[in-house]
Protein backbone atom coordinates (compact mmCIF):
# COMPACT_ATOMS: atom_id res chain seq x y z
CA UNK A 1 0.00 0.00 0.00
CA UNK A 2 2.76 2.06 0.66
CA UNK A 3 4.50 1.92 -2.61
CA UNK A 4 1.23 2.20 -4.29
CA UNK A 5 0.41 5.34 -2.49
CA UNK A 6 4.16 6.82 -3.45
CA UNK A 7 3.31 5.88 -7.54
CA UNK A 8 0.19 7.64 -7.44
CA UNK A 9 1.38 10.70 -5.46
CA UNK A 10 4.37 11.05 -8.15
CA UNK A 11 1.80 10.42 -11.31
CA UNK A 12 0.20 13.34 -9.59
CA UNK A 13 2.96 15.43 -9.04
CA UNK A 14 3.66 14.90 -12.95
CA UNK A 15 0.34 15.77 -14.14
CA UNK A 16 0.37 18.54 -12.07
CA UNK A 17 3.67 19.74 -13.80
CA UNK A 18 2.53 19.14 -17.55
CA UNK A 19 0.13 21.39 -16.69
CA UNK A 20 2.13 23.86 -14.57
CA UNK A 21 5.15 23.98 -17.51
CA UNK A 22 2.42 24.46 -20.69
CA UNK A 23 1.64 28.22 -18.92
CA UNK A 24 5.63 28.38 -18.57
CA UNK A 25 6.88 30.72 -21.65
CA UNK A 26 10.64 30.51 -22.40
CA UNK A 27 12.42 31.54 -25.58
CA UNK A 28 15.59 29.77 -27.37
CA UNK A 29 17.56 32.27 -29.62
CA UNK A 30 19.50 31.12 -32.82
CA UNK A 31 21.99 33.16 -34.73
CA UNK A 32 22.47 31.44 -38.54
CA UNK A 33 25.10 32.50 -41.05
CA UNK A 34 25.35 31.03 -43.93
CA UNK A 35 27.41 32.31 -47.06
CA UNK A 36 23.82 31.85 -49.34
CA UNK A 37 22.38 34.31 -47.30
CA UNK A 38 22.58 37.57 -49.57
CA UNK A 39 22.31 41.29 -47.82
CA UNK A 40 18.57 40.89 -48.53
CA UNK A 41 18.61 38.99 -45.71
CA UNK A 42 20.62 40.34 -43.14
CA UNK A 43 20.03 41.04 -39.50
CA UNK A 44 16.50 39.48 -40.43
CA UNK A 45 14.65 37.67 -37.47
CA UNK A 46 11.88 35.37 -37.25
CA UNK A 47 9.93 33.18 -34.59
CA UNK A 48 8.89 29.84 -34.69
CA UNK A 49 5.81 28.54 -33.12
CA UNK A 50 4.55 24.73 -33.10
CA UNK A 51 2.81 22.25 -30.92
CA UNK A 52 0.11 24.86 -29.13
CA UNK A 53 -2.97 22.41 -29.24
CA UNK A 54 -5.09 25.20 -28.78
CA UNK A 55 -3.79 26.01 -25.68
CA UNK A 56 -3.40 29.64 -24.39
CA UNK A 57 -0.66 30.99 -22.21
CA UNK A 58 -1.94 33.58 -20.25
CA UNK A 59 -5.85 34.78 -21.32
CA UNK A 60 -6.71 35.28 -25.00
CA UNK A 61 -2.88 34.12 -25.58
CA UNK A 62 -1.68 37.66 -24.14
CA UNK A 63 1.33 36.43 -22.78
CA UNK A 64 2.59 34.73 -25.67
CA UNK A 65 1.71 37.81 -28.20
CA UNK A 66 3.01 40.39 -25.78
CA UNK A 67 6.60 38.22 -26.13
CA UNK A 68 6.27 37.93 -29.73
CA UNK A 69 5.75 41.01 -29.74
CA UNK A 70 8.92 41.89 -27.66
CA UNK A 71 11.08 40.56 -30.48
CA UNK A 72 10.10 42.45 -33.19
CA UNK A 73 9.95 39.30 -35.79
CA UNK A 74 10.10 40.01 -39.66
CA UNK A 75 7.86 37.15 -39.62
CA UNK A 76 5.98 33.92 -37.94
CA UNK A 77 6.60 30.38 -39.07
CA UNK A 78 4.12 27.99 -37.97
CA UNK A 79 5.72 24.30 -37.81
CA UNK A 80 2.45 22.47 -37.21
CA UNK A 81 -0.04 21.21 -34.43
CA UNK A 82 -1.62 24.60 -33.44
CA UNK A 83 -5.16 22.79 -33.71
CA UNK A 84 -5.78 19.03 -31.45
CA UNK A 85 -7.88 16.86 -33.52
CA UNK A 86 -11.44 15.92 -32.67
CA UNK A 87 -11.41 19.45 -31.27
CA UNK A 88 -13.11 22.56 -33.50
CA UNK A 89 -10.73 24.65 -35.10
CA UNK A 90 -12.47 27.30 -35.08
CA UNK A 91 -13.72 29.08 -32.62
CA UNK A 92 -10.50 28.17 -30.96
CA UNK A 93 -7.64 29.49 -29.36
CA UNK A 94 -5.40 28.86 -32.05
CA UNK A 95 -7.65 30.64 -34.42
CA UNK A 96 -8.02 33.68 -32.30
CA UNK A 97 -3.74 34.04 -31.86
CA UNK A 98 -3.48 33.80 -35.76
CA UNK A 99 -6.12 36.48 -36.50
CA UNK A 100 -4.42 38.53 -33.87
CA UNK A 101 -0.68 38.41 -34.99
CA UNK A 102 -1.89 38.36 -38.56
CA UNK A 103 -2.67 42.12 -38.23
CA UNK A 104 0.93 42.79 -37.83
CA UNK A 105 3.39 39.86 -39.26
CA UNK A 106 3.21 37.46 -42.26
CA UNK A 107 2.60 34.24 -41.22
CA UNK A 108 3.61 30.92 -42.97
CA UNK A 109 1.40 27.97 -41.90
CA UNK A 110 2.72 24.08 -42.62
CA UNK A 111 1.17 21.28 -40.88
CA UNK A 112 1.77 18.90 -37.98
CA UNK A 113 -0.06 15.68 -37.61
CA UNK A 114 -3.18 17.10 -36.24
CA UNK A 115 -3.82 19.59 -39.16
CA UNK A 116 -3.26 16.55 -41.51
CA UNK A 117 -5.84 14.49 -39.85
CA UNK A 118 -8.65 17.57 -40.50
CA UNK A 119 -7.23 17.36 -43.71
CA UNK A 120 -8.06 13.51 -43.66
CA UNK A 121 -11.31 13.05 -41.99
CA UNK A 122 -13.81 13.01 -45.30
CA UNK A 123 -11.36 10.00 -46.28
CA UNK A 124 -13.34 6.92 -46.95
CA UNK A 125 -16.89 8.39 -45.92
CA UNK A 126 -18.60 6.06 -47.33
CA UNK A 127 -16.95 3.37 -45.99
CA UNK A 128 -17.21 4.33 -42.95
CA UNK A 129 -19.44 1.51 -40.56
CA UNK A 130 -21.17 2.91 -36.96
CA UNK A 131 -24.06 5.32 -36.10
CA UNK A 132 -24.97 8.34 -38.08
CA UNK A 133 -24.13 10.76 -35.86
CA UNK A 134 -20.59 9.87 -35.66
CA UNK A 135 -20.40 10.61 -39.62
CA UNK A 136 -22.14 13.87 -38.71
CA UNK A 137 -19.31 14.87 -35.69
CA UNK A 138 -16.84 14.30 -38.27
CA UNK A 139 -18.35 16.54 -40.77
CA UNK A 140 -18.73 19.13 -38.09
CA UNK A 141 -14.89 18.79 -37.73
CA UNK A 142 -13.98 18.81 -41.30
CA UNK A 143 -16.19 22.09 -41.85
CA UNK A 144 -14.36 23.74 -38.78
CA UNK A 145 -11.24 23.12 -40.43
CA UNK A 146 -12.18 24.39 -43.91
CA UNK A 147 -13.76 27.58 -42.37
CA UNK A 148 -10.35 27.96 -39.99
CA UNK A 149 -8.20 27.96 -43.28
CA UNK A 150 -10.53 29.96 -45.06
CA UNK A 151 -10.75 32.80 -42.35
CA UNK A 152 -6.91 32.89 -42.31
CA UNK A 153 -5.78 32.60 -45.51
CA UNK A 154 -8.07 36.11 -46.08
CA UNK A 155 -6.31 37.32 -43.16
CA UNK A 156 -3.31 36.79 -45.82
CA UNK A 157 -1.79 33.47 -43.75
CA UNK A 158 0.05 31.39 -46.49
CA UNK A 159 -0.51 27.40 -46.10
CA UNK A 160 2.58 25.52 -47.10
CA UNK A 161 0.79 22.05 -47.49
CA UNK A 162 3.77 20.69 -49.43
CA UNK A 163 4.26 23.57 -50.92
CA UNK A 164 7.50 25.95 -51.27
CA UNK A 165 8.08 30.14 -51.28
CA UNK A 166 10.35 32.40 -51.78
CA UNK A 167 10.97 35.00 -49.04
CA UNK A 168 13.02 37.24 -50.60
CA UNK A 169 12.82 39.06 -54.45
CA UNK A 170 16.66 37.87 -55.14
CA UNK A 171 15.59 33.96 -54.29
CA UNK A 172 18.34 33.67 -51.61
CA UNK A 173 15.87 32.28 -49.21
CA UNK A 174 13.07 29.63 -50.02
CA UNK A 175 10.98 28.37 -48.06
CA UNK A 176 9.32 24.90 -47.52
CA UNK A 177 6.61 23.17 -45.53
CA UNK A 178 6.38 19.44 -46.05
CA UNK A 179 3.31 17.19 -44.71
CA UNK A 180 3.82 13.76 -44.41
CA UNK A 181 1.92 11.52 -44.99
CA UNK A 182 0.22 9.70 -42.19
CA UNK A 183 1.86 6.20 -42.77
CA UNK A 184 5.39 7.95 -41.51
CA UNK A 185 3.97 9.03 -38.12
CA UNK A 186 3.06 5.15 -37.23
CA UNK A 187 3.63 4.56 -33.69
CA UNK A 188 3.56 0.65 -33.92
CA UNK A 189 6.27 0.83 -36.14
CA UNK A 190 10.16 1.24 -35.20
CA UNK A 191 11.87 4.35 -36.04
CA UNK A 192 14.60 3.24 -37.94
CA UNK A 193 11.99 0.80 -40.17
CA UNK A 194 9.30 3.10 -40.47
CA UNK A 195 9.89 3.64 -43.78
CA UNK A 196 9.91 -0.25 -45.04
CA UNK A 197 8.13 -0.97 -47.91
CA UNK A 198 7.13 2.37 -48.69
CA UNK A 199 9.46 5.17 -50.41
CA UNK A 200 11.86 6.84 -48.12
CA UNK A 201 11.11 10.09 -46.73
CA UNK A 202 13.99 11.72 -49.25
CA UNK A 203 12.54 10.73 -51.80
CA UNK A 204 8.83 11.65 -51.05
CA UNK A 205 10.39 15.00 -50.78
CA UNK A 206 11.63 14.70 -54.37
CA UNK A 207 8.65 13.99 -55.18
CA UNK A 208 5.97 16.06 -53.67
CA UNK A 209 8.10 19.42 -53.14
CA UNK A 210 9.85 21.96 -55.74
CA UNK A 211 13.53 21.09 -56.61
CA UNK A 212 15.89 22.81 -54.66
CA UNK A 213 18.44 25.43 -56.02
CA UNK A 214 21.98 24.48 -54.90
CA UNK A 215 22.37 28.37 -54.66
CA UNK A 216 19.39 29.07 -52.68
CA UNK A 217 19.47 28.94 -48.42
CA UNK A 218 16.21 26.29 -47.84
CA UNK A 219 14.25 26.70 -45.15
CA UNK A 220 12.17 23.48 -44.59
CA UNK A 221 9.19 22.76 -42.20
CA UNK A 222 8.72 19.23 -41.50
CA UNK A 223 7.26 18.50 -38.26
CA UNK A 224 8.12 14.97 -37.39
CA UNK A 225 11.78 15.16 -36.39
CA UNK A 226 12.36 11.66 -36.40
CA UNK A 227 13.58 11.70 -40.20
CA UNK A 228 15.84 14.93 -39.24
CA UNK A 229 18.43 12.87 -41.87
CA UNK A 230 15.95 12.70 -44.43
CA UNK A 231 15.69 16.23 -44.58
CA UNK A 232 19.66 17.09 -44.23
CA UNK A 233 20.15 14.40 -47.44
CA UNK A 234 17.42 16.10 -49.53
CA UNK A 235 19.18 19.25 -49.39
CA UNK A 236 17.61 21.42 -46.26
CA UNK A 237 20.14 24.10 -44.94
CA UNK A 238 17.62 24.39 -41.80
CA UNK A 239 15.17 22.28 -40.90
CA UNK A 240 12.17 23.46 -37.89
Amino acid sequence: MYFIAIAVGLIMLLILWSRIELNILTTTEYKITSEKLGNEFSDRTFVVLSDLHNHSIGKDNRKLIDKIHSIHPDFILIAGDMVTKRQFCIPSNAFTLLKTLSKKYRIYYAYGNHEQYFEGLMEGMHNLSGKDSDRIKRQNLYSTWVEYKKRLQKLGVVFLDNQGIALTKKGSLFLSGVSLDKKYYLRTVKKKDRTNGVSSVKEYLMENLESKDEDTFHILIAHNPVYFKDYVAWGADLTL
